[in-house]
């Protein structure tokens, strides 16, 4: 039974939304086979954005069951909706033990909705803040035999790693590669190429070198991307007008 607060935000979902869909191209294209409101990301950031700010006095502890409750929603976007209610959250409101993670990717599926609630402002905070706990965690996740998990301890890296210099974050981020680089799956294979993109800014000499002694046993999109963005600074080629 979802909280009063899920209950509250998915009624301003539909509100805000046409009918649920499921859709065989965006099936494939999204990773899962979830029903989904059709509302765009803007209007959800909007929703998002003002909920929480009506919401400041929300307990981390309150907080942490509502994330719950959308991710164990019924549809992606309840899921997602999570995601995005993490970017407009309070310092106070990240306080939550990260092991939640683990039980959230249990009802996550498809790079979009791991990546919504695995990315951005909170990784960019919290991670760093809470290495040592984060650390344990991000290679629980990579040992797992849920892709969508394997998928998370890289992306869950992206964001800080774009934005800090830690060697230890950026090694553990080269070992849950190497541990997962045999992996087929078009998940992964795109994820270690977003996970390598993103340490380019602050981690450059040791990406290269990486490349250097692995590119014949790292995914080969993964390899061409990298080197792209090293090159040219996208991962793929811009297209000439």
């Amino acid at each position: 039974m979802p909280n009063k607060h899920h209950q509250t935000l998915l009624k301003l979902i539909q509100s805000n939304a046409g009918k649920g869909t499921q859709h065989t191209f965006l099936d494939s294209y999204l990773g899962n086979t979830n029903p989904r409101y059709a509302i765009n990301a803007p209007t959800l950031r909007r929703l998002a954005r003002q909920w929480m700010k009506d919401h400041q006095d929300l307990s981390v502890s309150e907080f942490a069951r509502l994330l719950t409750s959308l991710i164990e929603g019924k549809s992606s976007t309840e899921k997602c909706l999570a995601g995005v209610l993490l970017d407009y959250s309070s310092e106070a409101q990240r306080k939550f033990d990260p092991k939640l993670f683990d039980r959230w990717l249990d009802h996550l599926e498809g790079w979009a909705e791991v990546d919504t609630v695995c990315t951005g402002d909170y990784t960019i905070t919290e991670i760093p803040e809470n290495w040592r706990v984060w650390k344990k965690l991000l290679v629980q996740l990579s040992k797992s035999k849920n892709v969508n998990k394997q998928r998370a301890s890289l992306v869950l890296l992206c964001s800080p790693l774009r934005h800090i210099t830690d060697h230890e974050m950026s090694q553990t981020a080269l070992n849950i590669t190497d541990r997962l680089r045999n992996e087929k799956d078009i998940r992964i294979t795109k994820a270690i190429s977003w996970i390598l993109r993103s340490m380019i800014k602050h981690y450059r000499p040791l990406v290269v070198e990486y490349l250097n002694e692995n590119s014949e046993h790292i995914p080969k999109i993964a390899v061409r991307e990298t080197m792209m963005k090293l090159n040219t600074g996208t991962k793929t080629k811009r297209k000439v007008k």
